[in-house]
């Protein structure tokens, strides 16, 4: 990806993310996404990583393609709706040590990336590592022997523990906005095949004699989203090449806003698609139902909230 205001991937990200595709249509991830607390799927994640999607977040192999590439794949996995604690294992790799970096890139290990403020731990029950988020820091996380296992929105099965904390660790800052990089892409990859998936039922769907598409109160809501998910995929891929240069202080205020734009052209969107599809929308058999709730359980995910709203208020000088 140039580093201007062409935003296209280069040859190398289109390569990945064609590799990633395929991958996606070739494996069950289109049948696990639709389940529902069922046991992590260890055999497909170890087999994600073996693409290397997750050796760009390494520091020191920027020919791996850095943010831009975490960016084009996070796109990808999000469309298809790819389940797992991916922004949290991009956010590991940037503030662990080299072996327990090298099992999260090898999909030996699974990381659980809990707030300070909140007992639950996303992937509680099947994470080998705990990492904490508070504020701007994070910290090494400890797990007692029994985690009570907590269904969620999303049909993941987290984890409720109260974690013994260590002292920090080092490129906090820069993991944190990695990883709202990668969740950004990942909403927005979502929210266009939300998006795409309702247009097509648009178009086919009649009621008085035309198709929903044709009334403009379908129309219009649905124009709305396209814009705002584009608004939001073009800050997710400028954070991720700022985070690629030399401005880091700008990278963490781009990848805040990526956040926030996407997770509310995400919500938008699943709110408008639901409304054009109706009562097949919310059916598990549907076409949208695991799309939205990864979208919503993802929106309340860690890390997110105050550090990124801080972030922003301050680049508009309305900080405290």
């Amino acid at each position: 990806m140039a580093h201007g205001l062409d935003l296209d991937f280069n040859e190398d990200e289109a390569a990945m993310r064609a590799a990633v595709e395929r991958f996606c249509n070739q494996h069950p991830v289109a049948d696990v996404a639709r389940q529902a607390d069922l046991p992590f799927p260890r055999a497909l994640w170890r087999a994600l990583a073996e693409l290397g999607v997750f050796a760009p977040a390494a520091p020191g192999h920027e020919e791996a393609g850095g943010a831009v590439a975490v960016c084009a794949i996070a796109e990808i996995l999000g469309h298809h709706v790819f389940p797992g604690p991916l922004a949290a294992t991009y956010l590991a790799i940037q503030v662990l040590d080299r072996q327990e970096r090298d099992d999260l890139i090898n999909g030996r290990s699974l990381v659980s990336l809990s707030s300070a403020d909140s007992t639950l731990l996303p992937w509680g029950t099947a994470a080998d590592l705990f990492l904490v988020v508070d504020g701007a820091h994070i910290a090494r996380g400890h797990a007692p022997a029994c985690i009570e296992p907590v269904p969620t929105l999303g049909g993941d099965t987290w984890g409720r523990a109260l974690l013994k904390i260590d002292a920090g660790l080092p490129q906090s800052s820069r993991a944190l906005a990695l990883a709202a990089i990668a969740t950004a892409a990942y909403m927005t990859g979502a929210a266009w095949r939300l998006l795409r998936d309702t247009s097509e039922h648009a178009g086919t769907r009649r009621q008085f004699g035309k198709t929903l598409g044709e009334f403009q109160a379908v129309s219009h809501p649905l124009a709305d989203c396209a814009i705002a998910i584009t608004a939001a995929q073009t800050l997710a891929r400028a954070a991720a090449c700022s985070f690629d240069g030399a401005d880091a202080s700008r990278a963490e205020t781009l990848a805040a806003g990526a956040r926030w734009s996407a997770q509310r052209a995400g919500l938008a969107t699943a709110f408008a698609c639901h409304q054009v599809l109706g009562g097949i929308g919310i059916t598990l058999e549907g076409p949208a139902f695991h799309i939205t709730r990864r979208i919503r359980q993802l929106a309340s995910t860690p890390p997110s909230g105050k550090r990124e709203q801080a972030l922003l208020l301050a680049d508009t000088g309305l900080g405290a």
